[in-house]
């Protein structure tokens, strides 16, 4: 029998699936970028090296390499927590609708929290203040070699979003160079851009002949990236990028320690009962070179 002493414990299972089929009705771009993983420790730790593999011809015994430690990223996760409180005359009014609602939205800004986050990485990749295990930002003229000081490399750029821009930054990426200034080999295959570079984006990679001339020269970047809008999320309606995909899913972190949740706070009243959502996760990026980006002025 209903009594309004437990009404919201009632609520609590219908309203936990309401909260979680909302928050999975949504195509995120978190998994196609991150590396996503679960983590078990208050702060997860991730460590680069600088070494490289030395080949001879075999002559007497094996001369083995070094291990030379690189820089180390920390991941500390972080609380998020988000409540609604519902009074029981809302169910006495047939108000159950709205309680519905008022949950989906609670599980929206969940994942626009999410997303939000995962597209901070990219929005603060010139910045200053944003810096990672080798202290400066995640796109900057000057990263530092950890075990050879003489050296910096550069993954930045002032390039607009053109044909031409595109082909100088693939040469950057593809000459890139690690601490101990042999190749990075980086296969650069993806662009990311906001929503107001898509038609110049899209036009430059699928264009069957030369971009914006009248020459019938074949599109040299025909197939050969993958392209990533990212509406709303991505703030810089110039700022643009090139990855390596795969070394970005090697090296881009997401770490949900405590996945999203949706639970009643059972220490409220009868007459009126609390609902709260709580995730806690970390994000960032352990090596910088996956990525070259350019921010035009």
């Amino acid at each position: 029998m209903y009594i309004s002493e437990n009404w919201a414990a009632l609520m609590e299972p219908n309203l936990r699936k309401v909260f979680s089929d909302s928050f999975a009705d949504f195509t995120s771009n978190l998994p196609v970028l991150f590396n996503m993983a679960p983590s078990t420790k208050q702060v997860e730790h991730d460590l680069t090296t600088d070494s490289k593999s030395t080949w001879a011809a075999k002559n007497g015994d094996i001369q083995y390499d070094d291990t030379v430690q690189g820089y180390q990223t920390d991941y500390t996760h972080t609380p998020y927590v988000s409540g609604k409180k519902f009074e029981k005359e809302l169910l006495d009014d047939d108000q159950y609708g709205r309680i519905e609602r008022e949950t989906r939205v609670m599980a929206d800004g969940a994942r626009y929290f999410r997303e939000q986050s995962g597209a901070a990485i990219f929005n603060n990749a010139f910045s200053s203040g944003t810096t990672y295990g080798d202290t400066v930002s995640l796109c900057n003229s000057a990263h530092p070699s950890r075990n050879d000081s003489s050296l910096t490399r550069s993954n930045t750029g002032v390039l607009a979003l053109t044909d031409a821009n595109i082909e100088s930054v693939r040469l950057l990426m593809i000459k890139q160079t690690l601490g101990t200034r042999t190749p990075a080999f980086l296969n650069p295959d993806m662009i990311i851009a906001p929503i107001d570079l898509e038609r110049t984006a899209w036009e430059a990679l699928n264009s069957k002949g030369k971009v914006d001339t009248a020459n019938n020269n074949a599109n040299f970047h025909l197939g050969k990236y993958k392209l990533l809008i990212w509406p709303t999320f991505l703030t810089g309606t110039r700022r643009w990028f090139m990855v390596d995909s795969k070394k970005m899913k090697e090296y881009l972190m997401w770490f949900d320690r405590v996945p999203v949740q949706f639970f009643k706070d059972r220490d409220f009243g009868v007459m009126a009962s609390a609902f709260a959502g709580y995730m806690r996760y970390s994000a960032g990026t352990s090596w910088p070179f996956w990525i070259h980006g350019n921010n035009p002025a």
